[in-house]
């Protein structure tokens, strides 16, 4: 199967609302009760298109604990993404291409990856994973690519984590060289 066929497929298992909002607290909270959350400096999260797991009551935890937490921005013209910290005050705007919100593009709260604390929590959504951490993002490439810029030496020292719905689990997915394999996926 190519990975536009698994796209497609998977798209059809997405669960609706009100199961996709009990699912993502029930997610939030186990990966709130892992290891890699609890000693975690930095996470780097995302907020969540309508068919991903909203992660709102961890970004809300997180803060709540003085955690550093990091959201992406996203410039679709050169498809490339950043992250930049934010707090409860930062102001989020909606993001033109994908309606995503966003916080502002400030240099002074660029995160580099080359400068990723030790134990640094990088949830990333997905399409589809395997259990051993194989993902199939939507296919635009801006995690594979922020992702491959970690340097080697700090591969080993950051966790990534995949996060999706059960359904969104598959035995196998096409990958490619680029694609970069998740430590663990919460589902």
């Amino acid at each position: 199967m190519t990975k536009s066929e698994v796209r497609k497929q998977i798209k059809a298992l997405i669960p609706a609302e009100d199961i996709r909002k009990a699912e993502s607290q029930r997610i939030c909270r186990l990966i709130m009760q892992s290891e890699e959350y609890k000693k975690a400096p930095l996470l780097l999260l995302y907020m969540a298109m309508d068919d991903e797991v909203d992660l709102k009551i961890l970004n809300d935890d997180a803060l709540n604990r003085r955690k550093l937490v990091g959201l992406p921005r996203i410039m679709a013209q050169s498809g490339l993404m950043d992250f930049y910290y934010a707090t409860a005050q930062t102001q989020l705007q909606a993001e033109a291409s994908y309606g995503i919100k966003e916080p502002e593009a400030k240099a002074e709260n660029l995160i580099k990856p080359e400068t990723l604390p030790d134990g640094t929590l990088i949830i990333v959504p997905g399409r589809a994973f395997t259990k051993e951490g194989c993902r199939l993002g939507r296919g635009k490439g801006f995690y594979d690519r922020w992702l491959s810029k970690i340097p080697a030496d700090k591969k080993n020292r950051v966790h990534l984590a995949g996060v999706c719905f059960s359904q969104q689990i598959v035995e196998s997915i096409p990958c490619d060289e680029h694609d970069i394999k998740m430590n663990k996926v919460f589902y």
